[in-house]
């Protein structure tokens, strides 16, 4: 997956966009969770490609889809860089 084109996308994509996006991506969130996650983006730095995600940004992203989905997702981001 192409995370920064991703998240490049999610920044100027309406919600619907979005949605369809990010499950052809393979992520299963819903316009509500899209419209809460959206906000965070700003906070997104690609330093954390050598730094990794710092817990405080791990946190609010599962306050909206769940703990269990964000580590998948960082998981899966982990195992892409290999």
């Amino acid at each position: 997956m192409d995370y920064s084109k991703f998240l490049l996308d999610m920044k100027k994509k309406p919600d619907e966009e979005m949605y369809m996006l990010a499950r052809s991506y393979g992520l299963d969130f819903s316009v509500e969770e899209i419209r809460q996650l959206r906000p965070l983006l700003d906070e997104v730095s690609f330093h954390w490609i050598l730094t990794g995600v710092p817990e405080t940004f791990v946190s609010k992203v599962s306050a909206v889809i769940g703990e269990a989905r964000t580590y998948q997702i960082l998981e899966d981001y982990l195992n892409m860089k290999k």
